[in-house]
């Protein structure tokens, strides 16, 4: 009976793709902890930006209302790009029918799926400090002492003015420039921080700043010592904590609003798909995955950084 083109991959997707999806899905998604993420029908997305009004002028009786006019933003262009990878499984291999190789190897591709979405979720928080990669619409990196307020003609700053580790101290500083954002006209905007972000070397110091009904001094915390036993901790409970293997630097932290508030983003053009075919010229079976995002931020507001030092 002669084979016909198709029969191999016919058999093999529906075992392929489950193990696939399965070993894709079997971790939790870090990257949406730390982004807006969004879908997309097109083949890019643009983001501009105008200002609002002013403050009111006083007027006299009889005298005519004073005008003002928006400002126009820049603007930030994301681009979905693919990224796919896959394996052939050879005539030989499938004759051995050894499945629970072929199953491994389908596991093994939706891994890196995840990894590749990881990787590109968490790598504007990894270029934050700098414009080497990623711009916003004003033209500043994600965390930056010189953001420009169009309507005032001054700037803002979303990170310390001396770099620092984390610290109690760091952290209540952080909290009140936070509190302080503006928008571009200069107004004080309500985006109040949600969560305390950083890499996991830091998360049991984290819980201890934040969780320790009594302020600790940092040098302190070694010997386990409180630094003012009876004094109450403002921070406690105040911030949730994330931790993510991806994010690189051991000293950064951030400070941020809830991923829907801000403009960190991650745009889902299309999620992970599989695909199984037949390659009858070199006598093998292909099976794949692919997917195509963008990822980038458009707005620094909603978000507080340092690189410690």
């Amino acid at each position: 009976m002669p084979h016909v083109r198709g029969e191999y991959a016919e058999l093999l997707a529906p075992v392929l793709n489950l193990r696939t999806f399965e070993a894709y899905r079997r971790k939790p998604e870090l990257y949406r902890a730390v982004n807006n993420v969004m879908s997309s029908s097109r083949a890019y997305e643009d983001d501009y930006a105008i200002t609002g009004f002013g403050p009111l002028s006083e007027t006299g009786e009889l005298q005519p209302t004073p005008m003002d006019e928006i400002i126009k933003l820049g603007g930030t262009r994301y681009f979905h790009k693919k990224y796919a990878l896959g394996f052939v499984i050879s005539e030989e291999m499938r004759e051995a029918g050894n499945m629970d190789l072929m199953s491994t190897l389908a596991g093994a591709l939706g891994v890196s799926a995840s990894y590749t979405t990881e990787l590109f979720g968490h790598d504007v928080w990894n270029n934050a400090f700098d414009t080497t990669r990623y711009i916003g619409r004003d033209g500043e990196a994600l965390i930056s002492d010189a953001h420009p307020v169009p309507g005032t003609g001054g700037t803002a700053t979303n990170r310390p003015a001396v770099d620092t580790d984390l610290s109690q101290a760091a952290l209540e500083a952080a909290w009140s420039d936070f509190y302080m954002q503006v928008d571009d006209r200069g107004i004080p905007i309500d985006l109040m921080p949600a969560t305390l972000f950083v890499h996991p070397t830091k998360y049991q110091f984290a819980r201890q700043l934040l969780e320790s009904s009594s302020p600790l001094i940092t040098d302190q915390l070694a010997s386990g010592t409180n630094a003012n036993p009876g004094v109450v901790n403002t921070m406690q409970g105040w911030l949730n904590i994330h931790t993510s293997p991806y994010l690189t630097d051991p000293d950064a932290w951030f400070m941020m609003a809830p991923p829907s508030d801000i403009d960190v983003r991650f745009y889902w053009r299309k999620t992970m798909d599989t695909k199984t075919w037949d390659d009858e010229d070199a006598d093998g079976t292909i099976h794949k995955v692919k997917q195509r995002h963008s990822n980038g931020f458009s707005d620094w507001r909603g978000v507080y950084g340092c690189p410690g030092y």
